[in-house]
């Protein structure tokens, strides 16, 4: 690609996106049915539910990650220039690879995410068959990682793949690069931090575009000024020194913004009751189908859901049937079963409701009882035994306990954020902590949701509870 050659792309969040030079292979990358396959899962999942404007997608997400990652690193490579020597400097190469890595962050996401990967795929699933399916290099670097990370990593070294194709025409060896700096390997080490964090470009993008889609007007935290405080310090340990990532001094104040503006979203989106309760019954739904298929009713016709089937019968994919897994997919399930006339009543049941949304009621009970409830070794029996007389089938799937823990900055060390020359020494590092009472901000709630006839009959359970 011609290096004066500038890439151009709209956005209504960045405004102008412009690529430069070796950055356009993201314009490239974004025609791959890996990448591609982004545009058909949303980013918030049922939040449509609630807010109509909130159907933005993964692709549009990612995209806007991938530009922060340029213009992060861009000024982190100036700042290095000043600090290294020549050769130990990032290059145009690092900002590249860098956008890459934010652009495929989020790629093996399935479908509606996280009641996919809880209900379909469990924390049990088999890392090494997934693995072994997709090709990946065997070893402990996986162990701890998620099911839509592995799949990630999967279509990214993917070599019949059109996206690994594409990186290695660019460069050699880019794709197994992209792939470790993912993991947080990296040449230049203080760069990973960048893309997870407690702030990082991934939440850089999505509070604001978040924010913007759904219309909630969560005040904005001044990403100019956040971009422009980015730099590099020395951390000082007893017996060691590392460059670290972090944020002048003069960043307090927009990093609190940019926190509070993060857990704002939590309580006016993310922690919606009608998107929470309708998640959980998109769970209930997907439990429930797993549950129907795995007794051998035939639910689903082979030809238009095989690898849906596959996996619910636990057996891993390979990315070819990987990439036909979205969004798309499950509502035609939803609908298909829905307009049904299988024998299962709950799972045409719940699938009706989603579809009509006839959704559940939350219970209007002190947090604090329901909590005293749940201590209860036998709530799950007493809850149901309540809420049987109004519904046909078993009540299992006819309520939805919602508990919403938060916190607000990490324990994990790789993702603390570092104030730069805090103790006026130019370069020094020190945890955000030291600065901010953020660290020890936490939050949960819980609610209780269910069948609208079986409303005050929970609510006196959980009432008179001793």
């Amino acid at each position: 690609m011609p290096r004066g050659r500038v890439q151009r792309i709209q956005d209504c969040i960045h405004g102008l996106m412009e690529f430069h030079g070796v950055e356009g292979v993201i314009v490239e990358l974004l025609r791959t049915p890996e990448v591609s396959r982004l545009r058909r899962i949303k980013q918030l999942g049922m939040a449509h539910y609630v807010f109509p404007g909130g159907e933005h997608s993964r692709f549009a997400h990612s995209l806007g990650a991938s530009y922060l990652a340029i213009r992060f690193t861009r000024k982190l490579n100036e700042i290095a220039r000043e600090i290294f020597a020549h050769s130990l400097c990032p290059d145009e190469m690092s900002t590249r690879d860098m956008a890459i890595a934010a652009l495929c962050h989020d790629l093996g996401h399935g479908p509606f995410s996280h009641a996919w990967e809880r209900e379909i795929i469990t924390d049990n699933f088999d890392r090494d068959a997934w693995v072994s399916k997709l090709g990946l290099p065997e070893g402990k670097w996986c162990s701890k990682l998620k099911w839509h990370e592995i799949v990630g990593h999967g279509l990214l070294l993917w070599p019949d793949g059109k996206l690994f194709r594409l990186l290695e025409q660019h460069e050699e060896g880019a794709a197994m690069r992209i792939h470790n700096l993912l993991l947080g390997r990296y040449h230049v080490p203080h760069l990973p931090r960048l893309l997870g964090g407690d702030i990082d470009i991934d939440r850089a993008d999505f509070i604001r575009r978040d924010s913007v889609m759904t219309g909630v007007g969560v005040d904005p935290f001044d990403l100019e000024w956040l971009i422009s405080t980015c730099t590099i310090g020395e951390l000082r340990r007893s017996n060691s020194k590392e460059w670290v990532v972090g944020f002048s001094y003069k960043a307090i104040r927009v990093i609190e913004q940019f926190l509070i503006a993060r857990r704002a979203l939590y309580e006016r989106v993310y922690w919606h009751k009608t998107i929470r309760c309708v998640e959980g019954m998109m769970a209930l739904f997907l439990r429930r189908l797993k549950m129907v298929v795995l007794d051998g009713t035939k639910v689903l016709d082979d030809r238009f859901f095989g690898p849906l089937i596959d996996v619910i019968n636990g057996k891993p994919l390979e990315q070819i049937d990987l990439i036909k897994l979205d969004d798309s997919v499950i509502q035609l399930v939803i609908e298909t079963v829905a307009a049904s006339d299988i024998k299962d009543y709950i799972v045409r049941d719940l699938a009706r409701r989603i579809v009509e949304r006839n959704l559940f009621k939350i219970v209007p009970v002190d947090e604090n009882a329901l909590e005293t409830f749940r201590s209860d070794p036998h709530w799950n029996e007493k809850l149901c035994s309540v809420i049987k007389p109004y519904v046909l089938g078993d009540p299992e799937y006819y309520f939805v306990v919602d508990y919403r823990p938060f916190t607000m900055m990490s324990k994990l060390e790789t993702e603390q954020v570092y104030l730069i020359g805090s103790d006026r020494t130019a370069e020094a590092a020190a945890n955000l902590s030291t600065f901010s009472s953020y660290r020890e901000q936490q939050l949960k709630v819980q609610s209780i949701f269910t069948v609208l006839e079986a409303v005050d009959a929970v609510k006196n359970l959980i009432e008179n509870h001793s």
